[in-house]
């Protein structure tokens, strides 16, 4: 794994992998298999929180807000190492949003401040994928939900290496890259999720996505 000697060093680096793999052209202009696998992460997302009126929700890692934005009858919040990435966000929602800069791992907010805890492909980027498990739990407390969801790397490096070696689907290929494994600091499976999750939480629920032959992804709701 990559090692960084201080806090800024590491969101200096992660701002120079924002601007290297651009998450917007990925949600709104990548091969349309790859826009519709995201679409079902999203719906998914959304029906295991299960948002009502007047709840408070919290996204760690909100990246360019495109998970925010289906939250729309939530209190919003949205957190992100990235100042581009906020700014993104904000150009998207506008003041429809609570925005703050800070990191997964040393959340900003006092115990069980929020209902909903959404963390959404993001424990692969970080250094310390048990502690950030710990801050979700702890800002959702005991009657909290947290929704995350995790790549499935064998399954996306085997597809990778399949479209290589078929020409009329680079295209899609194109795609995957762009979710930019250099930018990966965990190499994430369902395995990793239920050995972190161990001792912290309560596993309740687990989707793959899009279906159990093919997990490209996993979706997982999480207690206390």
């Amino acid at each position: 794994m990559k090692e960084f000697k201080t806090p800024r060093e590491l969101a200096e680096w992660n701002d120079e992998m924002v601007r290297r793999y651009d998450i917007e052209r990925y949600y709104e202009r990548s091969h349309p298999i790859m826009r519709w696998l995201e679409q079902q992460r999203l719906r998914v997302l959304r029906a295991m929180a299960a948002p009502t009126a007047g709840e408070r929700m919290l996204e760690v890692g909100c990246g360019a807000g495109h998970v925010l934005e289906k939250f729309e009858n939530c209190g919003r919040n949205g957190i992100d190492l990235s100042s581009i990435m906020l700014e993104r966000t904000r150009r998207r929602l506008g003041n429809a949003v609570t925005l703050t800069q800070g990191s997964a791992d040393a959340l900003p907010y006092a115990d069980a401040s929020f209902d909903i805890v959404v963390c959404t492909e993001v424990l692969e980027h970080t250094t310390d994928p048990d502690r950030v498990i710990d801050e979700l739990m702890r800002v959702a407390g005991p009657a909290g939900r947290v929704i995350v969801s995790v790549p499935n790397e064998a399954v996306i490096d085997r597809a990778k290496a399949t479209l290589r070696r078929l020409p009329i689907l680079r295209s899609m290929l194109r795609s995957l890259a762009a979710e930019g494994n250099e930018w990966h600091l965990q190499t994430f499976d369902l395995d990793l999720l239920m050995k972190i999750a161990d001792g912290r939480a309560r596993v309740t629920q687990v989707k793959p996505i899009p279906n159990r032959l093919t997990p490209v992804r996993y979706v997982a709701e999480l207690r206390v």
